[in-house]
């Protein structure tokens, strides 16, 4: 298929997700902004946050092919490394993991009407790079939360999206607090999702993403010191996975 064949395939499915996929999102975030007002149990923010993604990707197009679901304990806590590519890897992997997932999210999310509300209370932790203080008081506030309620805390230790589709150099303050939690680390690879919207493209291109999780790290016998080890550890983990 040709460029101008490929552009034109990807209209429609563009139009969809213009059209249908902001009032979704509108909506889906209202349910768990009123759901959390009310104290509604976890499933419920589990629930849109599955049926959300799930939507868009369908209005998108892409196809999740997932390998290594293994690694995942599902209804315990864990912690989920992951690189970042593009805008639909938080739905792929809300779509694809069978876990209550929360991610730490960059502040500026938090401002979003309606949107950074129910971020807010689905569980998601907001932190503010410029402010070191703030930040591990709010991963910290994340670890003890995920332990109380058996959460998989989502974590992308590059910081941003990747602007070429390398892996950048991940960031040690993720693998902190890996280690305060004591409890187990998933490397996990996520790539397509720039084939399907290319960089400064605002027309979708249909087509498959992949998520590989890679064995699970134990952490309950590592310290604070091992965190340059385990940051190694990790993203030789997922580079390998990304090369295949």
């Amino acid at each position: 298929m040709g460029t101008g064949e490929r552009s034109r395939a990807s209209l429609p499915r563009t139009a969809l997700l213009a059209i249908i996929g902001g009032p979704a999102t509108i909506f889906f975030s209202l349910v768990s902004l009123f759901g959390g007002l009310l104290h509604a149990p976890r499933g419920l923010h589990d629930w849109v946050h599955r049926t959300w993604s799930r939507i868009l990707l369908s209005l998108a197009g892409i196809r999740l092919e997932v390998e290594g679901l293994g690694s995942i304990r599902s209804g315990e806590e864990q912690v989920v490394v992951a690189n970042h590519q593009s805008l639909f890897d938080i739905l792929a992997l809300f779509a694809a993991l069978p876990v209550s997932l929360r991610f730490i999210a960059k502040i500026e999310l938090s401002r979003i009407p309606v949107f950074g509300g129910a971020m807010r209370q689905a569980g998601h932790v907001f932190i503010d790079r410029s402010d070191l203080r703030q930040a591990i008081r709010a991963m910290r506030a994340a670890g003890e939360r995920m332990r109380k309620e058996g959460l998989t805390l989502g974590v992308f230790p590059e910081g941003t999206r990747s602007t070429d589709g390398r892996l950048q150099p991940f960031k040690k303050g993720s693998f902190v607090l890996a280690i305060e939690t004591g409890t187990r680390l998933v490397p996990v690879a996520v790539e397509g999702g720039r084939a399907i919207l290319p960089r400064g493209s605002r027309l979708l291109h249909p087509g498959p993403m992949r998520i590989r999780c890679a064995p699970a790290i134990e952490l309950d016998r590592l310290q604070r010191e091992d965190r340059d080890a385990l940051l190694v550890e990790t993203r030789s983990a997922i580079a390998g996975m990304l090369a295949r």
